[in-house]
């Protein structure tokens, strides 16, 4: 672990309007260190260059924080995989999640990578499909994230009932197609939810752009939530 690296993300955290300190950008770069190690045993990420892996890993994870670190109450990340977004918000915002995570193996991971970090505040896992998760924290959230999980039709039904009523979803993407963002709005009609945000970004001294779409649930959904694992991927509703 460099100066050198723990500056750089401290600088394109700055470019984000994230401020970090040398220790999170420490334990940070721990937590990468840590998902590179396991990599060959688990497939964690396709990402197996630490110098990428900090820009393409840590930067972009520290981009949602605007969006979700200052907001009050309980907060999820969705199919955590490796705990991006969800460590490092936990790491530089120092609130508590919920890493939700159906594969057992990779939640066997974060359980062991929050330990390793000291807890991360009551940071917990919960090896479940977001569909599951929903029977058991039923609007127990005020906050949503996911980092290229799954469809914006998808994830707004996977969302809704995990969130209270005013909660917000933050949804983590590349470059979604102009037919995607329709189906998202139109499905997030469907279950409660409505679009209220949307913000093209470019990760600091890469050039790549980046999209988060915000949703907020604003009423009740139309169809009964959750439906049976799967069909929010298999079955859109938009």
């Amino acid at each position: 672990m460099s100066v050198c690296e723990r500056d750089y993300i401290i600088r394109c955290a700055a470019d984000l309007g994230v401020g970090v300190t040398e220790e999170q950008a420490r334990l940070l770069l721990s937590h990468l260190d840590t998902v590179l190690e396991a990599n060959q045993r688990l497939n964690l990420t396709a990402i197996t260059d630490r110098y990428r892996g900090v820009r393409l890993h840590i930067v972009d994870s520290l981009a949602v924080l605007p969006y979700v670190g200052s907001a009050e109450g309980s907060a999820a990340d969705i199919g955590s995989g490796a705990g991006f977004p969800g460590i490092p918000v936990a790491i530089v915002a120092e609130r508590p999640l919920d890493l939700i995570e159906s594969i057992k193996k990779r939640a066997v991971f974060l359980e062991a990578c929050v330990r390793l970090l000291g807890g991360l505040w009551g940071t917990e896992v919960l090896p479940l499909r977001a569909e599951e998760a929903a029977e058991s924290h039923a609007c127990s959230y005020t906050c949503v994230m996911a980092r290229a999980l799954t469809s914006l039709p998808a994830l707004v039904e996977l969302a809704s009932p995990l969130l209270v009523i005013g909660g917000r979803l933050v949804a983590m993407k590349g470059a979604p197609t102009a037919e995607e963002l329709r189906s998202g709005e139109n499905a997030a009609r469907m279950v409660g939810m409505e679009e209220t945000q949307r913000v093209e970004y470019r990760l600091p001294e890469l050039g790549e752009t980046r999209t988060l779409v915000c949703y907020t649930r604003v009423g009740q959904s139309e169809v009964p939530l959750p439906r049976r694992v799967g069909l929010a991927q298999k079955r859109p509703l938009a």
